[in-house]
């Protein structure tokens, strides 16, 4: 959203203020062979390749964990960050930019560019640009390849699901994929609107990821669990029977009121609990049906 950099998605910045991130931990797993996953918060994931050309990272979670996520990286490799990559423009994925991005290139497609290079305003409270390092100083249309590491890492600009810079970081060799915003790993997605999103793009381009990369990946959302190319499918299948339902009700002459009264995706009550609930989701899908 406009009113996102430092905020939580939609979580109002009083909130986010309000919150004592000194209690924030940061767990570390191998997602592949020097890849990590460092998960923030228990919310957003971090990738990190290590080797003798340097580190790259892949988004920065929030500005609130900035130092918290370079120490856990610094615990990874005592080499430099030389690439950080956005996938998208949200502040949980480019607020610690500040922090990892000193000294690196940072690359994005250039909607993230144009985002962070801007004031935002949300109701009363306008938080000021990030610093110039903090901003991206690449940007991608398209699909960009870096050697590093001994890895040919693919970016891949796949726009218009969760917002129109969304983008795939792919490294072959390790096995893994960091797919941003396109996988809430067992929840109902947030599709920014506002910023190029569309549900039913969103469930299209996880199709198209599905069917062009191999399956023995591993897959990492920007939330929650990784997933394998298995659960990647049942989370879509999931998701694509939820419009379904939406879509043919809608046909019915139901409103998305009647819709939330009968809990008609009570069957997916699971998916609402970690940002987008049943009844949002509702909201996300009718007007695009």
């Amino acid at each position: 959203m406009k009113t996102l950099f430092l905020s939580v998605l939609l979580i109002p910045l009083s909130l986010i203020a309000q919150r004592d991130w000194s209690t924030a931990e940061i767990t570390s797993s191998e997602a592949g062979p020097g890849v990590y996953r460092l998960f923030v918060d228990n919310r957003v994931s971090v990738l990190v390749q290590t080797g003798e050309d340097g580190v790259l990272v892949v988004d920065a979670a929030y500005a609130q964990t900035g130092e918290k996520l370079k120490a856990a990286i610094e615990k990874l490799s005592d080499k430099p960050i030389k690439f950080l990559i956005n996938t998208h423009l949200h502040g949980d994925h480019t607020g610690g930019n500040a922090f990892i991005g000193q000294g690196a290139h940072i690359i994005a497609h250039a909607s993230v560019k144009d985002f962070l290079s801007k004031d935002q305003v949300q109701g009363e409270k306008t938080t000021p640009a990030p610093p110039i390092h903090a901003r991206p100083d690449i940007t991608i249309e398209g699909k960009m390849t870096i050697g590093f590491n001994g890895e040919a890492i693919e970016i891949l600009h796949l726009p218009g699901g969760h917002t129109t810079g969304d983008l795939l970081v792919y490294f072959p060799k390790a096995k893994v994929i960091h797919v941003g915003d396109l996988l809430f790993a067992g929840f109902f997605p947030y599709v920014d609107v506002s910023n190029g999103g569309n549900p039913l793009v969103y469930v299209k381009n996880v199709a198209w990821i599905l069917e062009n990369y191999p399956d023995d990946v591993t897959f990492i959302g920007g939330h929650g669990p990784a997933f394998s190319k298995a659960q990647m499918k049942e989370h879509l299948q999931s998701l694509n029977e939820t419009i379904d339902i939406i879509k043919n009700a809608k046909a019915a002459g139901k409103t998305e009121a009647q819709m939330k009264e009968s809990r008609i995706l009570k069957q997916w009550e699971s998916f609402g609990s970690f940002f987008i609930t049943e009844d949002r989701w509702i909201d996300t899908l009718y007007p695009f049906l």
